[in-house]
Protein backbone atom coordinates (compact mmCIF):
# COMPACT_ATOMS: atom_id res chain seq x y z
CA UNK A 1 0.00 0.00 0.00
CA UNK A 2 2.93 2.31 0.73
CA UNK A 3 4.21 1.92 -2.84
CA UNK A 4 0.76 2.74 -4.25
CA UNK A 5 0.51 5.87 -2.10
CA UNK A 6 3.95 7.02 -3.21
CA UNK A 7 3.07 6.38 -6.85
CA UNK A 8 -0.18 8.36 -6.62
CA UNK A 9 1.62 11.21 -4.85
CA UNK A 10 4.26 11.39 -7.58
CA UNK A 11 1.62 11.33 -10.35
CA UNK A 12 -0.38 14.09 -8.64
CA UNK A 13 2.79 16.14 -8.22
CA UNK A 14 3.67 15.80 -11.90
CA UNK A 15 0.11 16.71 -12.93
CA UNK A 16 0.21 19.80 -10.71
CA UNK A 17 3.50 20.96 -12.20
CA UNK A 18 2.22 20.41 -15.74
CA UNK A 19 -0.99 22.34 -15.08
CA UNK A 20 0.94 25.21 -13.53
CA UNK A 21 3.33 25.36 -16.46
CA UNK A 22 0.54 25.35 -19.03
CA UNK A 23 -1.28 28.07 -17.10
CA UNK A 24 1.82 30.28 -17.12
CA UNK A 25 2.28 29.75 -20.87
CA UNK A 26 -1.38 30.53 -21.55
CA UNK A 27 -1.20 33.73 -19.55
CA UNK A 28 1.92 35.05 -21.18
CA UNK A 29 1.12 38.21 -23.11
CA UNK A 30 3.06 37.20 -26.20
CA UNK A 31 0.86 36.66 -29.26
CA UNK A 32 1.27 33.32 -31.03
CA UNK A 33 2.18 35.03 -34.33
CA UNK A 34 4.94 37.63 -34.48
CA UNK A 35 3.55 41.14 -35.11
CA UNK A 36 6.73 42.12 -37.01
CA UNK A 37 6.19 39.20 -39.39
CA UNK A 38 2.58 40.25 -39.93
CA UNK A 39 3.77 43.79 -40.65
CA UNK A 40 6.24 42.50 -43.25
CA UNK A 41 3.55 40.43 -44.97
CA UNK A 42 1.21 43.42 -45.16
CA UNK A 43 4.01 45.60 -46.52
CA UNK A 44 4.99 42.97 -49.13
CA UNK A 45 1.37 42.76 -50.24
CA UNK A 46 1.22 46.55 -50.61
CA UNK A 47 4.43 46.52 -52.67
CA UNK A 48 3.07 43.77 -54.92
CA UNK A 49 -0.22 45.64 -55.36
CA UNK A 50 1.74 48.76 -56.42
CA UNK A 51 3.75 46.70 -58.90
CA UNK A 52 0.53 45.18 -60.28
CA UNK A 53 -0.93 48.65 -60.80
CA UNK A 54 2.17 49.58 -62.79
CA UNK A 55 1.97 46.35 -64.83
CA UNK A 56 -1.66 46.58 -65.93
CA UNK A 57 -0.56 46.95 -69.56
CA UNK A 58 0.55 43.29 -69.27
CA UNK A 59 -2.49 41.51 -67.74
CA UNK A 60 -0.74 38.14 -67.36
CA UNK A 61 2.14 39.67 -65.37
CA UNK A 62 -0.27 41.80 -63.34
CA UNK A 63 -2.32 38.67 -62.55
CA UNK A 64 0.77 36.95 -61.10
CA UNK A 65 1.61 39.99 -59.00
CA UNK A 66 -1.97 40.28 -57.74
CA UNK A 67 -1.98 36.57 -56.89
CA UNK A 68 1.17 36.99 -54.83
CA UNK A 69 -0.26 40.10 -53.17
CA UNK A 70 -3.36 38.12 -52.22
CA UNK A 71 -1.27 35.27 -50.77
CA UNK A 72 0.76 37.65 -48.58
CA UNK A 73 -2.31 39.54 -47.41
CA UNK A 74 -4.24 36.33 -46.68
CA UNK A 75 -1.36 34.99 -44.62
CA UNK A 76 -1.18 38.26 -42.66
CA UNK A 77 -4.94 38.16 -42.11
CA UNK A 78 -4.79 34.57 -40.86
CA UNK A 79 -2.05 35.59 -38.41
CA UNK A 80 -4.13 38.56 -37.21
CA UNK A 81 -7.13 36.32 -36.61
CA UNK A 82 -4.94 33.85 -34.73
CA UNK A 83 -3.55 36.59 -32.50
CA UNK A 84 -6.99 38.07 -31.87
CA UNK A 85 -8.53 34.73 -31.00
CA UNK A 86 -5.70 33.86 -28.60
CA UNK A 87 -5.62 37.25 -26.93
CA UNK A 88 -6.68 37.40 -23.32
CA UNK A 89 -7.98 40.93 -23.78
CA UNK A 90 -9.57 42.09 -27.06
CA UNK A 91 -7.51 44.56 -29.06
CA UNK A 92 -9.81 46.95 -30.96
CA UNK A 93 -7.00 48.02 -33.30
CA UNK A 94 -6.23 44.42 -34.23
CA UNK A 95 -9.94 43.79 -34.82
CA UNK A 96 -10.23 46.87 -37.04
CA UNK A 97 -7.07 45.93 -38.96
CA UNK A 98 -8.43 42.43 -39.47
CA UNK A 99 -11.67 43.83 -40.92
CA UNK A 100 -9.81 46.22 -43.24
CA UNK A 101 -7.56 43.40 -44.37
CA UNK A 102 -10.61 41.24 -45.08
CA UNK A 103 -12.08 44.05 -47.23
CA UNK A 104 -8.78 44.45 -49.08
CA UNK A 105 -8.65 40.70 -49.69
CA UNK A 106 -12.06 40.82 -51.37
CA UNK A 107 -10.95 43.64 -53.65
CA UNK A 108 -7.70 41.88 -54.55
CA UNK A 109 -9.59 38.65 -55.25
CA UNK A 110 -11.97 40.36 -57.68
CA UNK A 111 -9.01 42.06 -59.40
CA UNK A 112 -7.24 38.70 -59.68
CA UNK A 113 -10.33 36.99 -61.07
CA UNK A 114 -10.74 39.73 -63.67
CA UNK A 115 -7.08 39.60 -64.69
CA UNK A 116 -7.10 35.82 -64.91
CA UNK A 117 -9.89 35.99 -67.51
CA UNK A 118 -8.20 38.67 -69.66
CA UNK A 119 -8.41 36.47 -72.74
CA UNK A 120 -12.22 36.70 -72.59
CA UNK A 121 -12.59 40.45 -72.05
CA UNK A 122 -15.09 42.12 -74.36
CA UNK A 123 -14.12 45.59 -73.12
CA UNK A 124 -10.40 45.58 -72.22
CA UNK A 125 -10.34 49.26 -71.27
CA UNK A 126 -13.30 48.86 -68.94
CA UNK A 127 -11.84 45.71 -67.39
CA UNK A 128 -8.49 47.40 -66.75
CA UNK A 129 -10.28 50.41 -65.26
CA UNK A 130 -12.20 48.10 -62.90
CA UNK A 131 -9.03 46.27 -61.87
CA UNK A 132 -7.23 49.56 -61.34
CA UNK A 133 -10.04 50.89 -59.16
CA UNK A 134 -10.15 47.75 -57.00
CA UNK A 135 -6.38 47.62 -56.60
CA UNK A 136 -6.26 51.30 -55.64
CA UNK A 137 -8.96 50.76 -53.02
CA UNK A 138 -7.20 47.66 -51.73
CA UNK A 139 -3.87 49.43 -51.63
CA UNK A 140 -5.38 52.27 -49.63
CA UNK A 141 -6.79 49.80 -47.08
CA UNK A 142 -3.54 47.82 -46.99
CA UNK A 143 -1.48 50.98 -46.44
CA UNK A 144 -3.79 52.00 -43.60
CA UNK A 145 -3.31 48.62 -41.95
CA UNK A 146 0.46 48.82 -42.42
CA UNK A 147 0.59 52.31 -40.93
CA UNK A 148 -1.49 51.35 -37.90
CA UNK A 149 0.85 48.59 -36.84
CA UNK A 150 0.25 45.52 -34.72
Amino acid sequence: MNVLTSFVTVILGIATVMLSASSVVAQSGKPPRDPATIQRKVQRSADLQRQALEALSDPARAAKLVGSAYTELKSAHDDMVMNASNSKFPDPVLDLNSKKTWQALGLVQVAADTLNTHDRWSDPDGAIAGVRSRLQQSLQLTNTVAATGF
